[in-house]
């Protein structure tokens, strides 16, 4: 499995579209660290871009975000990547609440760009 995590200064970035880069960690069965890799981000809105057709031919099937609007939501799931948001902190900080379940599934979608959320 390949998480995503947007990344700037070694942090999940609130913004998902204004990431520095995204951290790609690959997980085995039990949630341990196998790799880890960064990939740069274009400074563009995630959901007017093609993100997340890169993104799946890295292999991710996991966005964990901080923040994040529905068009980009809309376009990773498109693409078969799972989004969950409401995470704050660093890599390692959201990849330990994540193997712990300390999330919410139901998050508040960015609203931020109208124009994204067509």
């Amino acid at each position: 499995m390949i998480i995503a995590i947007p990344t700037k200064d070694k942090r999940i970035d609130n913004h998902f579209g204004h990431c520095d880069s995204f951290t790609l960690i690959e997980v085995d069965d039990s949630k341990s660290i196998i790799n880890k890799n960064e990939l740069a981000s274009e400074p563009v809105c995630g959901c007017k871009s093609n993100l997340a057709d890169e993104l799946a031919q890295k292999g991710v099937n996991i966005l964990l975000a901080g923040g994040i609007g529905d068009g980009a939501i809309k376009k990773l799931k498109n693409h078969q990547i799972d989004v969950i948001a409401g995470f704050s902190g660093t890599i390692e900080e959201v990849i330990k609440n994540w193997k712990l379940g300390n999330y919410s599934k139901e998050f508040k979608i960015c609203t931020e760009h109208h124009s994204c959320s067509h």
